[in-house]
């Protein structure tokens, strides 16, 4: 058993290193560090034995992910990543649906949902279209458009989540997310516009994200829903 404050410190010193890593080297060994700090948390992950099937499955995506970084320029292998990490999400996304199943949302909350939705794709399209030409191939468009979705999914889920508890397990799931989404949005801007020193949040929401989920795992979800929040 670990004493409470292992996870942060844990996560305190692989910031520390994957920070120096990307700062002193190249994006190859920048690219080890990421797969070596998933690797981390999941061996944390799985030691804690809290873990359900869908949570699991999704770190090991998260991993598979991070190993075909290593080839990204690499059409097959890019196509493959973004696949991994499309359901990751959605799995995640799963993994808090059955507690959102008795969420009550009124005809102004569910256009309000719709428009949100809508600009969101709004402004995918625009992330997609500034994406430089030497990166492209066959299909990538529609690889971004329904990467962006699952994004968009996975934060109206936790913010569902959260909304509905409004506990400390819905606060850890919520703010994990939220970084994932985070790191792939920082990600985006350092790889395919070039300003490579955005990779530093993406790495640090990254780690955040990760350990996020970690620590959600950990954390009773015999919860109950907070009556004046259960609808939305």
């Amino acid at each position: 058993m670990f004493p409470k404050s292992f996870l942060s410190i844990i996560t305190a010193i692989v910031l520390v290193i994957n920070f120096y890593i990307i700062y002193a080297y190249d994006l190859e060994v920048s690219r080890w560090a990421r797969l070596s700090t998933t690797s981390i948390f999941l061996i944390i992950l799985l030691s804690r034995k809290l873990y359900g099937k869908r949570m699991l499955i999704a770190f090991l995506f998260l991993l598979i992910s991070d190993v075909g970084l290593f080839h990204y320029e690499d059409s097959l292998a890019n196509m493959g990543t973004f696949l991994m990490r499309i359901a990751a999400y959605l799995l995640l996304v799963f993994v808090v649906v059955p507690e959102l199943k008795k969420l009550k949302t009124n005809w102004f909350q569910k256009i309000l949902f719709v428009v949100v939705f809508i600009l969101n794709l709004g402004m995918l399209y625009l992330l997609v279209d500034m994406v430089p030409q030497q990166y492209t191939y066959p299909g990538l468009n529609i690889l971004f458009y329904a990467y962006g979705i699952s994004m968009i999914t996975l934060v109206i889920a936790a913010i569902s989540y959260s909304n509905r508890y409004s506990d400390k397990t819905s606060f850890y799931f919520t703010a994990a997310a939220l970084c994932l989404v985070f790191s792939d949005i920082t990600s985006f801007i350092a790889y395919y516009l070039e300003f490579y020193e955005f990779y530093f949040p993406d790495r640090f929401f990254y780690i955040l994200g990760i350990a996020g989920l970690v620590k959600f795992t950990s954390l009773g979800r015999s919860h109950q829903a907070v009556t004046e929040l259960e609808s939305l």
